[in-house]
């Protein structure tokens, strides 16, 4: 039998069985009616401090979110050049890749702080 069909076949079976556990769930799960004390927010028991405990979020947060997922990724790359050192062909585009990345991210670091992005009013 194909390595690709028996991957196949799993993929299927793996699709299969979430889509029967979440066709399950919607069939048999509880089924909880809306209402305005549901629909509050919890805080132990108390009363709520605010009509609406949610505060909305500044979309200040999601540059600074998306420029640490970078600096993640970043950092990803500096292990894969660093576990590469052994073959030399290897490291030399690993490390040319790195180099490449960071100074895409270091544009994209300049551009955020000329706009005042990193700024907190």
């Amino acid at each position: 039998m194909s390595p690709y069909l028996v991957f196949f076949i799993f993929i299927l079976a793996v699709l299969g069985l979430v889509g029967l556990i979440v066709g399950l769930n919607a069939l048999l799960g509880p089924r909880v009616a809306a209402c305005a004390v549901k629909m509050e927010p919890f805080e132990c028991g108390s009363l709520p401090l605010q009509p609406r405990n949610v505060r909305p979020l500044s979309i200040k947060y999601y540059p600074v979110a998306i420029f640490f997922l970078l600096f993640d990724l970043e950092t990803v790359l500096l292990f894969i050049w660093a576990v590469s050192a052994g073959n030399r062909e290897l490291a030399t585009l690993s490390f040319c890749s790195f180099l490449f990345f960071t100074g895409l991210l270091v544009l994209a670091f300049v551009y955020i702080w000329k706009e005042g992005g990193l700024e907190w009013r």
